[in-house]
């Protein structure tokens, strides 16, 4: 009996730091921006209720991106304030681009690591927040990709967090 006590306790132990992983990665200090979506059918019946997403950063063109997208499955991901912006019932917010693309990127902020998504037309990044999980009574769940944008931010490890969905105007 003791033994299944020390292996139900190990794993509910390791839930716990997962969890305090994973709430902790949100609480960096980088700075939040917004991506702008573009259209996408969301519907998937087996999954619950979210909204599926995509964004103009998905298919950088910019820099050396074609390049980079042709040979290498993970790379990285420039993404600037160029000077767009959305407007939302806060007022106007800056949208981020692509700007250029790198396997081996320098160590300054706005780089963020992408997997390539070989089924696009063409090639395209993928960055692991196209799906947006919503409890089934929130309004939201309605909203297409194209009429909110993201709010995200970049984590510990280079990679995209997406925090909520603002709808435009």
């Amino acid at each position: 009996m003791s033994k299944l006590r020390i292996v139900l306790g190990l794993q509910l132990l390791f839930f716990v730091a997962w969890g305090g992983w994973l709430l902790s990665s949100k609480n960096t200090a980088s700075p939040e921006f917004y991506l702008e979506t573009v259209p996408v059918d969301p519907r998937d019946l087996l999954s619950g209720t979210y909204v599926a997403l995509t964004y103009g950063i998905s298919t950088p063109q910019a820099g050396s991106c074609l390049a980079v997208l042709s040979s290498n499955s993970k790379f990285f991901v420039k993404l600037e304030d160029r000077g767009r912006t959305a407007e939302t019932p806060d007022g106007p917010a800056a949208v981020y681009e692509a700007t250029d693309c790198s396997k081996d990127p320098a160590n300054e902020p706005g780089w963020v690591s992408a997997t390539l998504q070989p089924n696009f037309p063409r090639p395209g990044a993928r960055y692991g927040i196209e799906r947006f999980f919503l409890n089934e009574n929130d309004p939201r769940k309605d909203a297409r990709s194209g009429s909110v944008i993201a709010k995200v931010k970049i984590d510990r490890r280079r990679q995209l967090v997406l925090l909520d969905l603002v709808k435009k105007i």
